[in-house]
């Protein structure tokens, strides 16, 4: 596998702080270049100099060095080279700053500024394998990474289009904070694979799902989406389950755990302390009852905010007492997990075709 992030290549416009209602931010150029589009006119923003915006009812008001713009209800800070660099910083509500690359457009919708970056393709995708796996990581996970970003995107790239940018910067979408430029290892691995993607044997991209921890065991798509997908089988592994995220604790008021039941249908007024008790040494679908009846292990870790869904139960002075294992939905790629087998020399190629059975790496066309 080999390429280039390519100056030309094809931008994404990602929405910035998604969750935050963003009221006023400064923005600062870290290059030469930068220009201030407003009303059709550029004005030149020099490096290092602080641009503040804030939101003013339905319009923004901007300030460049000290000079206060006429209110306008959308402006963007463009530069002619991809790999520009910009800091972002929240004021209200505050955050610390993040440098980012590319272009940013700004304006007020749903009652805050919403701020979207203009991105390369490739730099995106090293950007969310930073904040995916982190910097200590070994070449190899970060091959596999891109690989599977890259995938999500191309299947995803349309998931907020309504709201005006192609992707969001939250997980539920793909974590990004920003610049991965200070970590070489990062863009060597994303530009080593870029144009290829993950698919299945029927030529189709599949579903590139990843999580922290499996535990020991990743989840079967079967078991948690209750849909069959040939690629995401349940995989022992051995990797990750010496990790931090490997297992967790947590204590559930035995009344929480009775009421979340009845909602659920069970009959628990029948049931002795017995009946709650659970253990399994592999990862199943359902928490077997008494009486036949049955509850989704996936609805149980939602509903009480559990760490995963793979954990036995035991219930003693009226509390109910988990011992889990994993860290995540468990489908896919698990992370801790890839992240070994790249320390004991596994390749890219391998971490995918371990955690995703009968995939292929092909490259776009």
């Amino acid at each position: 596998m080999s390429s280039v992030i390519s100056t030309r290549a094809q931008r994404l416009s990602i929405g910035l702080y998604d969750t935050c209602s963003i009221q006023e931010l400064s923005l600062v150029p870290r290059v030469e270049g930068y220009k201030l589009l407003v009303n059709g006119h550029l004005e030149d923003v020099p490096k290092e100099t602080e641009l503040a915006v804030r939101r003013d009812g339905k319009v923004l008001q901007v300030t460049l060095e000290s000079k206060i713009l006429p209110l306008v209800s959308q402006i963007a800070l463009v530069h002619s080279d991809p790999l520009a660099q910009i800091g972002v910083k929240l004021v209200r509500p505050h955050a610390e700053e993040r440098i980012y690359e590319g272009n940013l457009n700004l304006y007020v919708d749903f009652g805050r500024v919403m701020c979207i970056n203009l991105v390369d393709q490739e730099v995106y995708i090293a950007g969310v394998a930073l904040a995916e796996v982190g910097a200590r990581a070994k070449p190899e996970l970060y091959k596999a990474q891109a690989l599977l970003i890259r995938t999500y995107l191309m299947s995803n790239r349309s998931k907020h289009l309504e709201e005006g940018f192609n992707l969001c910067d939250q997980v539920h979408c793909q974590a990004y904070k920003g610049s991965a430029r200070k970590y070489p290892q990062i863009y060597a691995a994303t530009r080593e694979t870029a144009g290829f993607v993950l698919q299945d044997s029927e030529g189709n991209l599949i579903t590139s799902v990843f999580h922290a921890n499996c535990g020991g065991q990743t989840a079967s798509a079967r078991d948690v989406w209750m849909t069959e997908t040939r690629y995401l089988q349940s995989v022992r592994d051995p990797y990750c389950r010496q990790s931090r995220g490997a297992s967790w604790k947590k204590k559930v008021l035995l009344a929480d755990w009775i009421r979340f039941l009845q909602s659920k249908g069970v009959p628990t007024q029948n049931f002795g302390i017995s009946g709650y008790l659970y253990r399994s040494e592999t990862r199943e679908g359902m928490y077997q009852l008494p009486g036949g009846y049955a509850v989704p292990f996936r609805d149980l870790r939602e509903y009480f905010n559990l760490k995963s869904s793979w954990f036995d139960v035991v219930v003693e002075g009226g509390y109910v007492y988990l011992s889990g294992r994993g860290y995540g939905h468990g489908i896919g790629l698990c992370q801790e997990g890839a992240i070994r087998m790249a320390e004991q020399g596994k390749s890219a190629s391998e971490i995918i075709n371990f955690y995703f059975r009968g995939v292929q790496i092909v490259k776009l066309k």
